[in-house]
């Protein structure tokens, strides 16, 4: 005979009235409802029985029939499950079960197979769609219970589906391929909530007052567990200082840890606790690892079981190599382990077993989170060149941030690496403090350290050159490099490398391009001894560079693109070291009017930053965004967004990069039609250029003079330029094999000689302009110039339209980025812009003076002030004085003061 049926396990559990809207998940449970099996996979606590009822409710209010049964240990035996699931469907359908509940209530022994078959039979005879949801299923244990599910699952009729929650991963449906098919599987990672759902729990729900910073925390340390958060909402409701509790906000928190110890612990095995406990230690684990902390051969086998249980265990790996524990799950084992034993004893295996394994720098933390200091300095003296070339250096600062002043003092080595996070944070002068510190105690023999402090002073050295290049003083960087490199020892190819690639860029960013080319082809003889893709990465970086300053653009896109996927293939396609690249390539990109699909990589890149990204890159990147954003028709937005740009560079060793910036501030102030504060940019950089070091003016200067050329070309005045312009020319043409900065003086020019009349000139030089650069990809260089190159380009075209011809797309394009910027082409093209004398005119109006006051002024007849103003008042579509110094102002001809 059968044991009674408990009738409570027929129902779901309640649910609070106040649910937090999983409407994603619910989706794509209901677009799966038509499958034979719908599993949510969970560790516990991450709701999956509330989404169940959630979804049983919708199932019910759209007609189907659905069944529910919350499952124990007691039901793991064949007869008592189907004597639960019989009595279930009962409840809806009375007369259905009756076969197989006569056989149940039999005293022979029947067969599992047999009394699935006839529970089969019966859900044959069920009409319309049914839905059978059996909670908690993890407890259902039984030795074919595998066996006895897959077939059932493919018997299964087809009205009948089956939903499941379990803490395990189903093996009959992992071990079945066939089956996985025919199963829509949740799993904890898809039940973690989001940022905006927690934010929602805890807010609204719950009712806390949090900042998002707080609410950001708590996501991150409980990684979307609904039931952790749940805990510390009850917590916080109670905490007198809710900031500090979650300053100190650890696994160890008593709710938390009550509920992993009653809820999780207790039922395994006291050797799988221990397990836990000794591996907690880890950020990560592997079999081998676990097998050599523990001085066993079964850890394999533990960490399949913690799988299948779902034990808070995390894959980091397509292959299920390696693993990690929930971060508060780690905290809570930890702190048991604590109360028997030592973290530090498994750190230093840990780290002697990283070491073995040729990864220096997980075997360098470990050392340092055992305090093992001596360990740690041996290890990290050995292993820092091969950590630098393998850009695998940022856990290691981050630990070294730590540690105690005098620990870092007492070891160089440390004191090197955390010199280099300072920089790496943007505490230059604190990083040089450190670097002159170290190397004057090297000189004088007074550190520690195992290796010959020549080395280390080497090493600290490169390092002094590379924050000077961070800091944008490239001729300071130039000479320490030029006078270290001497002194490497001969087999340290990873610093010679390096910081041949340091003074190359450097070399690069003060125009010197021949000696940018030198530094790069030692740079790459150096690495043929070193297998460092980190470092290829640098050199094709800097290589990129040289060849866009030189004109070469396509090359330079090429070299480029195939740095960045072979990076992508080494380090993947988020990590940092392809930051520096996607900046660069950026540059390139918008030049040749190809950046859209770059832009949304840009902001990761200028923050998410590699440790060697010079502020030389992080400008261009935010330029490339600012410009794009500005040429597209969002000018308010993009000059905010230089503004403050501009604000965040007017420091002291910034004053190069603040004057490209302020350059592109006046030209975005052009083609806005705000000439005075145009004018008035351009007299600050004009200022600026005298604070600018003389060595490292170049591009500096070029800017000045092409922003120089912009303002007097939209006046109208090209006398004022034209001779500045031949000379920069001049300058350039033998120097950069008429490259980029040369390219843009000549355009201008062009410009400047036919305002001037000088036809012959003007087509001259914007035919050789347009050879040299429209086959190398440039577009933008045109397209940014339009409000000053169209009215040219259209005049030329009809007096000499055989020689421009071969361009027939240009004059398009420069038409459609004026209309992106509501600046009528038709305007330009009838030449009614304000000129120069135009606006000294109106600017004398506004000053209340009369025409024959101005025309003493000007030294010019009174006719001649009436002929501007009549031109004036037709330009400005005025009728009067005092309308057209409304005008004026409106559209920034003149100041409002």
């Amino acid at each position: 005979m059968t044991a009674p049926v408990l009738r409570t396990k027929l129902f779901p559990p309640a649910v609070p009235t106040q649910l937090l809207p999983r409407d994603s998940l619910l989706e794509r449970l209901w677009q799966g409802r038509e499958k034979p099996l719908l599993v949510l996979s969970a560790p516990a606590g991450f709701g999956k029985s509330t989404i169940l009822t959630q979804f049983r409710q919708r199932l019910i209010n759209d007609g189907a029939q659905v069944v529910w049964l919350t499952c124990e240990e007691s039901d793991s035996e064949p007869q008592r499950l189907l004597q639960y699931l019989s009595a279930a469907i009962a409840e809806h359908a009375p007369e259905q079960m009756q076969g197989l509940q006569a056989m149940l209530n039999t005293d022979v022994s029947l067969p599992a197979e047999a009394l699935i078959d006839a529970f089969l039979a019966e859900l044959q005879r069920l009409p319309g769609q049914w839905y059978v949801f059996l909670d908690d299923f993890h407890r259902v244990r039984h030795p074919a219970l595998a066996q006895s599910s897959r077939y059932f699952l493919t018997k299964l009729p087809a009205h009948v589906h089956l939903v499941t929650s379990t803490r395990r991963r189903p093996r009959f449906v992992v071990d079945e391929p066939a089956l996985a098919a025919q199963c829509l599987w949740l799993s904890g990672e898809d039940l973690r909530l989001s940022l905006s759902e927690t934010e929602h729990f805890l807010c609204q729900l719950r009712g806390l007052n949090l900042t998002s910073e707080e609410v950001g925390k708590l996501h991150k340390r409980t990684e979307g567990w609904l039931t952790a958060l749940h805990l510390l909402a009850l917590a916080l409701q109670r905490q007198p200082d809710p900031a500090k509790f979650l300053e100190a906000l650890s696994g160890t928190e008593r709710n938390i840890a009550d509920y992993l110890a009653e809820d999780v612990l207790v039922h395994l095995e006291p050797d799988m606790q221990r397990f836990l406990e000794l591996t907690s230690p880890l950020d990560e684990f592997c079999a081998e690892l676990c097998d050599s902390l523990l001085g066993r051969e079964d850890s394999q086998q533990r960490i399949n079981f913690l799988q299948h249980a779902q034990l808070f265990i995390i894959p980091l790996d397509e292959e299920g190599k390696w693993f990690r524990y929930h971060h508060l799950f780690s905290e809570f084992l930890l702190a048991r382990l604590a109360r028997h034993a030592s973290a530090a004893e498994q750190c230093i295996r840990a780290s002697r077993w990283f070491d073995q394994q040729n990864m220096g720098d997980k075997a360098v933390m470990y050392a340092l989170r055992a305090r093992d200091y001596p360990l740690a300095a041996s290890l990290l003296e050995r292993e820092g060149a091969a950590l630098v070339a393998g850009s695998r250096v940022y856990g290691v600062l981050g630990l070294l941030e730590g540690l105690p002043p005098e620990v870092i003092r007492e070891y160089p080595v440390f004191q090197i690496f955390y010199a280099w996070q300072k920089a790496f944070e943007g505490r230059h002068a604190e990083a040089e403090g450190l670097i002159e510190e170290v190397s004057a105690r090297l000189l004088q023999g007074l550190a520690r350290g195992s290796r010959p402090a020549a080395e280390l002073l080497v090493a600290a050295q490169m390092l002094k050159a590379l924050v000077l290049l961070y800091q944008d003083k490239l001729h300071a960087c130039v000479e320490v490099s030029r006078n270290w490199l001497g002194k490497v020892p001969g087999g340290e190819h990873v610093f010679r490398s390096s910081m041949y690639s340091v003074q190359a860029g450097a070399h690069a960013l003060l125009g010197e391009y021949s000696e940018a080319a030198v530094c790069i082809e030692r740079a790459r003889a150096s690495l043929e001894h070193v297998d460092s893709e980190y470092l290829h990465s640098w050199t094709n970086l800097i290589e990129s560079l040289v060849l866009k300053e030189q004109g070469m653009l396509e090359s330079a896109r090429k070299l480029c693109e195939q740095a960045r996927a072979r990076i992508h293939q080494v380090f993947g396609r988020h990590s940092r070291v392809g930051g520096p690249l996607a900046l660069a390539h950026g540059d390139i990109l918008y030049e040749q009017d190809r950046h859209a699909a770059i832009l949304a990589e840009l902001p990761s890149a200028t923050t998410w930053r590699d440790l060697g990204t010079p502020m030389e890159l992080i400008n261009r990147g935010q330029l490339v965004m600012i410009r794009a954003r500005f040429y597209a028709g969002e000018s308010q937005q993009a000059l905010q967004e230089l503004d403050e740009w501009l604000a965040s560079t007017e420091m002291p060793g910034y004053e190069r990069l603040h004057a490209l910036a302020l350059a592109v501030k006046v030209q975005f102030l052009l083609w806005l039609r705000k000439p005075a504060e145009a004018s008035h940019a351009a007299v600050l950089l004009d200022g600026l250029q005298a604070r600018i070091e003389k060595k490292q003016l170049n591009d500096a200067e070029c800017a000045l003079l092409l922003t120089r050329a912009r303002v007097a070309l939209s006046e109208k005045n090209p006398d004022l330029i034209v001779a500045d312009l031949e000379r920069m020319a001049a300058h350039l043409e033998p120097q950069v094999s008429l490259g980029d900065r040369y390219l843009r003086i000549v355009l201008l020019l062009s410009v400047a000689y036919w305002q001037k009349g000088n036809i012959e000139k003007a087509l001259r030089l914007l035919e050789s302009v347009m050879q040299r650069a429209w086959p190398q990809g440039y577009r933008r260089m045109f397209m940014d110039e339009a409000m000053l190159l169209l009215p040219c380009w259209q005049d030329l075209s009809v007096q000499h339209g055989e020689v421009l011809s071969a361009w027939p797309l240009l004059p398009e394009m420069l038409r459609e980025q004026c209309l992106r910027l509501s600046v009528d082409p038709e305007f330009l093209q009838e030449d009614q812009w304000v000129s120069h004398r135009e606006r000294e005119v109106l600017r004398l109006v506004a000053a209340g003076m009369s025409n024959r006051d101005i025309a003493q002024t000007v030294h010019l007849s009174e006719a001649t002030i009436k002929w501007h103003l009549h031109n004036l008042f037709g330009k400005l579509g005025v009728r009067s004085r005092t309308q057209a110094v409304l005008k004026g102002k409106e559209l920034g001809l003149i100041s409002e003061v």
